[in-house]
């Protein structure tokens, strides 16, 4: 070794040791700031160096750091927000707590009885905030799904205030039973009717669709299920929240109908060739009328609404509360109709002790409703909106003396039916909601990760009904007025006990399971009492004791019970492998003695494979999982007392006397029992570019076996059918839903959602037919004498098939009559019909299914964003290959010679004019023979839904803490190839059997909207 390196070696190692000298330890854990479970893994690392370490698997490290500084370390994780700590003097730090980045996936979602990470999800849940409910002024909770979550079909079937929609998630699943999802407020299932919830009022929504999520719900759970969560308090220095809109609605559509001068010209037609009357009116008289009475825009108006909120939140980390005030008033856009709905709302947590805490949520409301009896009587009772259509336009809305004309004329040349703007404004048809719903719990930490809760509820719904028909007018005449009041009580009172055990049993395992048992009865009577021939319209039905003739009274009484035992367990291996088994056991008093009982299991597994150590390198993939289940639910939406032999009321007169008696009603069925859906379904989720796009797709298949069919029996057995458990139908189908954030600074963001979704519907057995003619004809309407049914349920096709006549044109010419060789008494100018059979005459044998009311796919589209202080958020919603019976259009066209028709039949066929499209004046043939394929109109559409844009103001006092102001326009543009006043329609509601059939059905309506949100 030469000299100068052993001179030099013991200045490096003096060097060596003095380096040594001048570091120390400093060590330290690392935490989940969530459930505060140790993070091995971690990065830590000194700030501005590349000098670091990582924790072990309890989330320890030591790492060495210069002696004579304090450096800042920094922690990073994947799926967790970095960290810089700043190390202290003496080399040691408190534990570190690492929050989860503020991604979707974390997001807490309310599932059935609990709630769970959407990253931990094995079904397939979709959520709607209250953001996004803020977004689009409704007047019901249900409204803010239509569009917005694939799988989902959200349907106005009326538009009038207060009126019904109707929800369909993945399809049709029964023929003679409800289709409604189940929903549950605050942990109150079968809630009902929405009316009486105020939306403001709520948090989010969650969709259960698949059977591994609806199965902890059983017997209720097979048509999905929708978790509406109300706004709690929060903690911290109480706040004041104010919101104020006002609008104005205006028909969206009309139909374009004959003026007084075609319409005089076309009844001079009509009566032409008659031997027995003239015809009305002469040609002078004739070329003296002009446009005559729109009557549509006499009973149309603009209407206004307006809403008020005003909530109080804050409490302390031992006491919440959340307290509000709604009232809301909607006008009708046709005369004397309306809609309003005050509530009070007091949601309260109370934290007893570190182990006790209790959770009240309760509402009270009131709604008040006029109708325009737009749907409420058949014949010539029609309502305001029919007699609008029909009546003359020659006639004027008030005579010489200023007095409503009283009925249509000229006699007997036009229908005899009354003033439909009297008709709006004189006769009253009211119905008033009181409604109180109130759930208690209280949660009690039995050990750690084990909770006891103890839950309690009420719902309580009182309805009274007034209806007063005048004798001043057109519409009382026959009966010298009438009235009739009804009332009708029904409550629900609901216990529910749980336990559930939530433990991170160690880094690589997670328990969460639930189990409860569960009780509710459902109570109702009801009372109605109705009288005529008044001799003073004054008192109305305020004292039905003022008719001459009082009717029979009638009363019932009713309750059905539901008791249910329940469990879920979940669990999650190395944070990858997710597992969910579900069991219910429902008991029933609906059904049969010797099935009281029913079970319904489900199972399901979600692989997170973006945890996956291979999926490292896949670094522009965000999240990666795969979801499969399977599951039977049921549905028991029947009415009490089915599977008993009943009896009813009978009566006779002898002589002067009224004999009482009973007879038997149905027959008895012991073996009675729930519908029963077997589920499946296979799904993904994927996010790429950190969660900037997001991607949820699902695949399902759900077949309905034991299905509640009133099947047909022998009429020697004394009844026309019974109730059965028989028959199946299936819907399979595919749902896609895109989130993606397209751009987003500190100034401009634009994200946008799309769902898509598609859903088949098929019968597959009906018991003992292959067919079975159905669907409502308005058999108590005008319109429906002689039609018949409107749709089949046939084997192999789907519920809500079209059934009727294929239309051929117009017989042009005697000679071509003459050729075809029918035996149909037909003249040129009728209407001609596809002899299907080739027998020479149209009989029903001809019928065949001319259209499908099930849509091939529906959609929606939104689109946000904000700038500065501005925000915009674009809706829009599509329905496509969905058809619609357009019964108004049956009758405007042709059939009821005496009523005013559509601007189209001035277009009409005659020799000089060989339409090929609208049949001769005077033609009835289609009056007569049912419905037919030219009034199936296809009801796709694309709707401009909603449009809000809002600003929010800048800070300008120390009082008010925010300030914002916005506008909406809903229903702004539709394009529709659809004629009638709206493609989203269903005139008989919620009847699964008459699906889109559009008569007399109540105008939609654009709307435009002011509003201004002020927080305290």
């Amino acid at each position: 070794m030469h000299t100068r390196t052993l001179l030099l070696l013991p200045l490096a190692l003096g060097a060596s040791f003095a380096a040594h000298a001048q570091t120390r330890q400093v060590s330290g854990t690392v935490l989940s700031a969530g459930d505060r479970s140790p993070l091995p893994g971690v990065s830590v690392v000194i700030k501005g160096t590349t000098t670091g370490t990582s924790t072990d698997g309890d989330g320890k490290f030591t790492l060495p750091v210069p002696a004579d500084s304090n450096p800042t370390l920094v922690m990073s994780f994947v799926g967790f927000e970095p960290m810089e700590v700043k190390v202290g003097s003496d080399g040691t730090l408190p534990a570190v707590q690492l929050k989860e980045k503020s991604t979707n996936l974390n997001e807490v979602v309310v599932v059935g009885y609990g709630s769970q990470r959407k990253r931990d999800i094995t079904g397939s849940v979709a959520s709607i905030s209250a953001e996004q409910v803020a977004e689009t002024p409704i007047a019901r909770a249900d409204q803010i799904l239509q569009g917005r979550v694939s799988g989902v079909q959200v349907t106005q079937t009326n538009s009038e205030p207060g009126g019904n929609v109707s929800i369909r998630i993945r399809g049709t699943n029964s023929i003679n039973t409800g289709n409604e999802p189940l929903f549950v407020v605050d942990g109150f299932p079968g809630a009902g009717d929405l009316n009486s919830i105020n939306p403001s009022d709520i948090e989010s929504i969650e969709v259960l669709k698949d059977a591994s999520a609806t199965a902890i719900y059983g017997s209720r759970g097979a048509n999905g299920v929708v978790l509406i969560t109300t706004k709690k308090g929060k903690v911290g220095k109480g706040t004041v929240n104010f919101e104020a809109y006002t609008g104005v609605q205006i028909v969206r559509h009309k139909y374009e109908l004959m003026n007084a001068k075609e319409f005089a010209t076309y009844l001079n037609d009509v009566n032409s060739g008659s031997t027995t009357l003239p015809q009305p009116y002469t040609q002078e008289q004739i070329d003296e009328l002009g446009e005559g009475t729109d009557w549509q825009s006499e009973i149309l108006r603009r209407a206004r609404m307006s809403n008020y909120q005003l909530g109080f939140n804050g409490g302390t980390e031992e006491t919440r509360y959340n307290l509000s005030f709604n009232y809301f008033d909607q006008e009708g856009i046709i005369l004397n109709s309306g809609f309003q709905r005050g509530t009070v709302r007091l949601n309260l947590d109370k934290k007893i002790s570190s182990k006790l805490n209790f959770n009240f949520s309760s509402q009270l409301a009131g709604t008040f409703e006029k109708r325009a009896f737009v749907n409420s009587q058949g014949g010539s009772f029609g309502g305001a909106l029919l007699d609008a259509l029909r009546f003359s336009p020659i006639n004027p809305v008030r005579d010489a003396n200023g007095e409503y004309t009283y009925s249509n004329t000229p006699l007997p040349y036009v229908e005899d039916v009354g003033n439909p703007v009297a008709f709006a404004m004189k006769t009253k048809d009211q119905r008033t909601v009181a409604r109180g719903l109130v759930n208690v719990a209280a949660n009690y930490e039995l050990m750690p990760g084990l909770t006891l809760r103890i839950s309690g509820g009420l719902d309580y719904n009182n309805q009274q009904t007034n209806v007063y028909r005048p004798s001043d007018v057109f519409l009382g005449r026959l009966t010298g007025g009438s009235a009739n009041r009804a009332q009708t009580n029904r409550y629900s009172w609901l216990n529910e006990n749980t336990l559930t055990y939530d433990k991170k049993i160690d880094e690589n395992n997670a328990l969460n399971a639930v189990v409860g048992l569960s009780e509710q009865q459902f109570y109702g009577n009801d009372f109605s009492s109705a009288a005529n021939n008044f001799f003073t319209n004054t008192l109305g039905s305020d004292n039905l004791a003022l008719g001459a003739n009082i009717q029979t009274p009638n009363s019932g009484r009713y309750t059905n019970t539901l008791a249910s035992y329940f469990g879920r367990v979940n669990y999650r291996l190395f944070e990858k492998y997710l597992f969910t088994v579900t069991m219910r056991a429902d008991g029933s008093s609906r059904f049969g003695r010797n099935n009281k009982w029913g079970y319904f299991p489900s199972a399901a597994f979600a692989y997170r494979l973006i945890d996956e150590k291979f999926m490292s390198g896949f670094t522009f993939l965000s999240d990666l999982k795969l979801r499969l289940g399977y599951g039977i639910t049921g549905n028991q939406e029947i009415n009490n007392y089915q599977s008993l032999a009943r009896y009813d009321v009978g009566s006779y007169a002898a002589g002067s006397t009224r004999l009482v008696g009973l007879v038997p009603a149905n027959i008895l069925n012991p073996d009675l029992r729930w519908e029963s859906t077997a589920a499946s379904n296979v799904g993904i989720d994927v996010a790429f570019l950190e969660n900037r796009i997001s991607v949820t797709a699902d695949a399902y298949y759900k077949k309905t076996t034991d299905l509640l069919l009133r099947v047909a029996t022998p009429r020697t057995t004394g009844y026309g059918d019974i109730l059965l458990n028989a028959g199946s139908v299936e819907n399979k189908g595919f749902e896609f839903a895109l989130n993606t954030t397209n751009f987003d600074n500190k100034k401009f963001s634009w994200k946008t959602n799309l769902n898509f979704s598609l859903n088949r519907n098929k019968v597959l057995d009906l018991y003992s037919v292959s067919e079975l003619p159905v669907g409502q004809s308005s058999s108590s309407l005008f319109v429906g004498a002689g039609l018949g049914n409107t749709s089949i349920l046939r084997e192999g096709e789907p519920i809500g098939s079209f059934y009727g006549y294929q239309f051929g044109g117009i017989w042009q010419t005697q000679e071509e009559i003459t050729a075809s060789g029918t035996k149909t008494a037909v003249r040129p100018g009728d209407p001609r019909y596809i002899d299907q059979n080739g027998d020479g005459q149209i009989t029903a044998a001809d019928r065949v299914i001319i259209g499908r009311a099930q849509p091939k796919f529906i959609y929606g589209l939104t689109n946000g964003f904000t700038y500065g202080g501005f925000n915009l958020s674009v809706f829009i919603q599509g329905v496509q290959g969905s058809d619609v019976l357009n019964l108004n259009r049956y009758e405007l066209e042709s059939g009821i010679t005496t009523t005013n028709k559509l601007k189209t039949v001035v277009d009409r066929w005659t020799p000089t004019n060989p339409s090929n499209t609208i049949p001769r004046a005077g033609s009835t043939i289609r009056r007569s023979t049912g419905i037919v394929s030219d009034v199936i109109e296809d009801g796709s559409f694309v709707r401009l839904k909603t449009v809000t844009l809002g600003y929010s103001l800048p800070k300008f006092s120390t009082v008010v803490k925010s300030a914002s102001v916005y506008v909406t326009a809903q229903n702004l543009v539709t394009l529709t190839k659809y004629t009638g006043y709206d493609p989203e329609v269903n005139s008989f509601g919620r009847d699964n059997l008459s699906l889109n059939t559009d008569y007399n059905a109540f105008p939609s309506t654009r709307t435009f909207i002011a509003g201004v949100r002020i927080g305290f």
